[in-house]
C-alpha cells in the first residue's frame, strides 16, 4: 500500500494488490472522515492502523462512494464509525452485494473474512454536504460508472475525491455512457487544486482539464466507432480491431488494465445499441 498526502489534510492511500484502487482520509479538528475502503481486508486494516496512529481523533465517518467491492470490501473493519452513501449505493449493496462478494471470494481466497456492511446513514437527493470540524465535505451524486457514484469536495482544501468518477479510462458497464459525459462536465464547474482517481495517480490542478475533456472525448468517440460497426454491419468481432489509443487514451496506466476496460465499454455499448436497434 502506497501512501501520501494531497493537502496538509488529506492522505491517500493506494493498493499495492489491485488495480492501484484508492481511499482517502480527512482529518479535521474533530476526526476523522474515510472515503472507501481499500479491496483487501490487509491493506484496510493498515490504513486504520495509520489514522488511528495520528493523534487526530478517531475515525467518524466512513464515506461509501459506490457499490462495487473494490471500495467497500473493508466496511466491517470500522467499528464504531458511521457509514455514509448514496440511496442507491445502499440499495445496491443489498441487492448485488452479497452475490458479488461471493464470486470475489472464490477468485481471491483473501476475502474469506470480509463481511457485507450496508452504510446506514443515506441521502437521495443530488447532493449532501458533511460539516465535521473546520472541514465541509460535499458528497455529490455523479451517475456514470455506476447508477448510484458519486465524488467528494473538500471545500476549504479545493481537493476532490472522486473515486471511479475520475479514472485513467472512463469505465461505464455497470452505470451509463450519457451519464457518465454529465458528470464529468459538471466536475469542471469545481475549483480543484488536485483530483483524487479511484484507481491511479492523482491528478495536478494543471492536469484536471486534459483528463477530464480526454474522457469525455474518449466516451464520444466510441459510441462514433461502435455505431459505424453496427451501420456497416460488423459483428462483435470487429469490437477487437478498435484499439484504445485510437480512440484518445493511452494503453499504459494500470499496468495495462485499461485495455481490458476499454475492450468491456465497447461490448456494452453495442450490446445497448444493438438492443435499440432491434
Amino acid at each position: 500500500m502506497r501512501r501520501e498526502r494531497v493537502s496538509d489534510d488529506i492522505y491517500v492511500f493506494t493498493s499495492d494488490l489491485y488495480a492501484q484502487v484508492t481511499a482517502s482520509a480527512v482529518v479535521t479538528q474533530e476526526g476523522i472522515v474515510v472515503i472507501d475502503t481499500l479491496p483487501y481486508p490487509e491493506e484496510t486494516s493498515l490504513m486504520i492502523e495509520y489514522l488511528e496512529g495520528l493523534g487526530r481523533g478517531r475515525i467518524r465517518y466512513l464515506i461509501n462512494t459506490h457499490w462495487h467491492g473494490d471500495h467497500t470490501h473493508g466496511n466491517f473493519l470500522f467499528r464504531g464509525v458511521q457509514l455514509v452513501c448514496h440511496q442507491r449505493c445502499a440499495d445496491a449493496l443489498l441487492e448485488l452485494g452479497a452475490p458479488a462478494l461471493g464470486e470475489s471470494r472464490e477468485a481471491s481466497p483473501e476475502l474469506a473474512e470480509v463481511e457485507l456492511v450496508v452504510p446506514d446513514i443515506t441521502f437521495d437527493q443530488g447532493e449532501m454536504l458533511l460539516h465535521l470540524g473546520e472541514k465541509s465535505l460535499q458528497v455529490v451524486f455523479t451517475p456514470g460508472h455506476t447508477h448510484d457514484s458519486t465524488v467528494v469536495y473538500v471545500k476549504e482544501d479545493k481537493v476532490m475525491i472522486a473515486a471511479d468518477t475520475v479514472m485513467p479510462l472512463p469505465y461505464f458497464v455497470w452505470g451509463s455512457r450519457e451519464d457518465f459525459i454529465n458528470s464529468l462536465q459538471s466536475i469542471l464547474e469545481f475549483n480543484l487544486e488536485s483530483i483524487v482517481q479511484g484507481h491511479g495517480e492523482v491528478l495536478l490542478r494543471g492536469e484536471i482539464r486534459e483528463a477530464i475533456q480526454g474522457n469525455i472525448r474518449y466516451l464520444n468517440v466510441i459510441h462514433k466507432r461502435v455505431s459505424r460497426v453496427i451501420e456497416t454491419g460488423g459483428g462483435v468481432e470487429a469490437l477487437l480491431r478498435i484499439d484504445v489509443e485510437s480512440c484518445g487514451r493511452s494503453r499504459i496506466p494500470l499496468n495495462g488494465l485499461v485495455q481490458d476496460l476499454h475492450q468491456a465499454n465497447l461490448h456494452s455499448l453495442y450490446q445497448q445499441m444493438i438492443g435499440e436497434t432491434a
